[in-house]
């Protein structure tokens, strides 16, 4: 009876204490003068497409994520811009925190946390508006889901996941391996058919409009543009690297990392996680700096708390932009960004195999 008590508290407590978050976040959020400002850059794009708790695309400059996503989204579009802004800035550091491997010394974890909160990604993300929590969320229920067989976690995992498909793709195309070697034909036929209730439906409702704002003018204007993060984007902004080898490039990684997949299929950590997620920003059309954020609390984080030095090191470069003016954030970001995300990859795939062993 005691232990059941305890835990009810402990519920309470945290219920209690992520609306303390939420509620004072939002607060100062409301607060802000963002007019003629950069804050909340993307989510007043983000709000407009979802005013009135509908959804709205455009064949330029909108939102771009997929309905099935957006749908538990929706009524953030109900409520005044930056009292919304304010709640989705609370639901993602609630998120982030959340999705920090739990793990002793305590004192090792609550460092793991406040240095994934505080991270330049992070903080981005939250001035920013963008949905990039919502991402971490979806992987984190993900792993957990797969790990102990739960279909119906594993399908809000990824219809969370799949709001940014492009930070996911090789992670979803992997696990859907794993999942049919490893899970019982009927669990994994129920995991399917759930997940197609939900995304056709919605495909049906405004899929052909989501197609339209993915590959129209949005596509010609950010693919290849100075915040397109993605190898091939990097590379073709220089300009003299051929495109023979940029294809050779983009090849190899897929190979090695389809390879990796295969030879370690029997568990799927965070950290390889991470792995096929910076696989996938580095091959995917278009990525934008944003989707850092999911690399490193997915990946980095878990690299920390069991390689301190080596973990710790790459959370350093991941937040060496604090420092950087506005303009050479604008101007070299990109660049930065692909360079460490294909670090990131290289030690990542390396640990994976490691433990694998």
């Amino acid at each position: 009876m005691k232990s059941q008590t305890k835990q009810y508290l402990e519920i309470a407590l945290l219920t209690a204490s992520i609306l303390v978050v939420i509620g004072t976040v939002t607060v100062f959020f409301q607060k802000l003068p963002i007019e003629n400002t950069t804050l909340a850059m993307d989510w007043k794009t983000e709000w407009a497409a979802m005013r009135g708790g509908n959804l709205h695309y455009q064949p330029a400059e909108g939102v771009r994520f997929p309905p099935w996503s957006l749908l538990p989204l929706l009524p953030l579009g109900l409520l005044p811009m930056k009292t919304a802004w304010g709640i989705l800035a609370g639901i993602s550091i609630c998120i982030v925190a959340a999705s920090v491997p739990r793990i002793r010394p305590k004192q090792l974890y609550l460092m793991s946390v406040l240095l994934a909160v505080t991270s330049f990604a992070s903080v981005r993300n939250i001035v920013d508006g963008n949905f990039e929590a919502v991402v971490v969320a979806g992987v984190a229920l993900l792993i957990y889901a797969y790990q102990n067989e739960n279909v119906g976690l594993l399908v809000l995992g990824l219809i969370l996941a799949t709001i940014k498909i492009q930070v996911v793709t090789l992670l979803l195309l992997i696990l859907l391996v794993y999942t049919i070697l490893t899970w019982q034909k009927r669990k994994w036929l129920r995991a399917g058919a759930l997940a197609g209730a939900v995304i056709i439906p919605s495909l049906i409702w405004r899929g052909k409009d989501w197609y339209i704002a993915v590959f129209g003018a949005n596509y010609a204007k950010y693919t290849n543009s100075i915040i397109d993060i993605s190898l091939s984007a990097a590379l073709t902004r220089l300009e003299f690297i051929p495109p023979g080898f940029i294809a050779l490039a983009l090849v190899i990684i897929l190979t090695v990392t389809i390879t990796v997949a295969w030879k370690t299929r029997h568990s799927l950590s965070p950290v390889k996680a991470g792995s096929f997620i910076a696989a996938s920003l580095l091959l995917a059309p278009y990525a934008a700096g944003n989707s850092v954020l999911s690399l490193l609390v997915i990946g980095i984080i878990p690299l920390f708390q069991t390689r301190p030095w080596l973990g710790g090191s790459l959370l350093v470069l991941f937040n060496i932009p604090y420092f950087w003016t506005t303009e050479f954030l604008f101007n070299y970001q990109a660049y930065y960004w692909t360079c460490l995300v294909f670090i990131a990859w290289v030690i990542l795939t390396w640990r994976s195999i490691r433990n694998a062993n």
